[in-house]
């Protein structure tokens, strides 16, 4: 198993978990529509991300196999799961309808395969976990949308397959070679509040994978003032810095997708040094009056 990087999904083990037929309104006691009934389901069917590195071992996506049901279990039960194109094509269609924008689609992860697609759940539990298996992601093109669909098709036992729980989808973004760790140093000066200027030093952030050529700050800063404090008197939000490898060093662009007035400062060389893996930003909002922030440097330090 050396030889394998375990890409981990914890679900928190839910005791119960609805289907369609099941009564959720708050203060409802909807349990009771479970009893003498037993749903196999996942109990977490939203959309997931994962991200994936791009090495040539294996890669393990591992999700949570649940019966719902009022009480545990008296014997075993046998789930069977089979990957769903048909229900990833529905997944492309209805994002596509909701955003006119989008021209691209999800295809399969090339390759992928159930570690066993057929998972028994023990009597006296609720719940097991099931793997699949990733290999080569490094010989992967990071332009285009990869994704697992998966749904359960069968459950022995007289179990009955939740179908709005029945499926679950895993996209599987390509890492690029700018995710990691980051350390961050550099001078605030907030005007007209001079006590909010000053330095911060070695800060930790984390850039995670955001297209093919970009990250996203995944940790907002909140900075301390020069009298000490800790608490946030203001910050950096998740911004996307997207990189241009047409040069040495690299231009970068910025964008911050929950404040439109932060801007790079044109004057300054706002830049990504692939020798040293550093990112040079400055940048500023407010408008005439209002917060200039620099950002003297961003240095990778490790993995994500």
């Amino acid at each position: 198993m050396r030889n394998k990087i375990f890409i981990i999904i914890y679900f928190l083990a839910l005791v119960f978990t609805a289907s369609s037929c099941l009564k959720d309104d708050i203060g409802e006691d909807w349990t009771s529509s479970l009893k003498g009934k037993m749903y196999a389901q996942f109990p977490n069917n939203n959309a997931q991300v994962r991200v994936i590195q791009p090495v040539a071992t294996d890669q393990i996506v591992k999700f949570l196999v649940n019966i719902a049901t009022d009480a545990v279990p008296t014997s075993d039960i046998t789930v069977t799961m089979a990957f769903d194109p048909a229900a990833m094509a529905v997944f492309n269609a209805d994002m596509q309808a909701a955003d006119t924008s989008i021209h691209w689609v999800y295809e399969m992860y090339p390759g992928a395969t159930f570690v066993s697609n057929t998972v028994t759940i023990k009597a006296g539990t609720r719940n097991v976990y099931a793997y699949v298996s990733l290999p080569s992601a490094d010989t992967l093109n990071l332009n285009r949308k990869f994704m697992i669909p998966i749904s359960i098709t069968e459950a022995s036992g007289g179990v009955i397959v939740a179908e709005n729980m029945k499926t679950i989808f895993y996209k599987l973004p390509i890492a690029n070679k700018w995710e990691g760790t980051y350390k961050m140093k550099g001078w605030i000066v907030r005007d007209p509040y001079p006590d909010y200027t000053g330095w911060y030093k070695n800060r930790t952030m984390k850039l995670a994978t955001n297209g093919p050529n970009s990250v996203q700050m995944m940790t907002g800063l909140l900075w301390a003032g020069s009298t000490g404090s800790t608490s946030g008197v203001g910050g950096i939000g998740k911004w996307i810095i997207t990189i241009s490898e047409g040069s040495v060093p690299n231009p970068i662009t910025l964008v911050d997708p929950d404040n439109a007035a932060v801007k790079l400062l044109a004057s300054y060389p706002n830049r990504y040094d692939p020798a040293t893996r550093t990112f040079y930003i400055n940048v500023y909002w407010g408008g005439g009056v209002g917060i200039r922030q620099t950002i003297d440097t961003i240095v990778y330090s490790g993995p994500y």
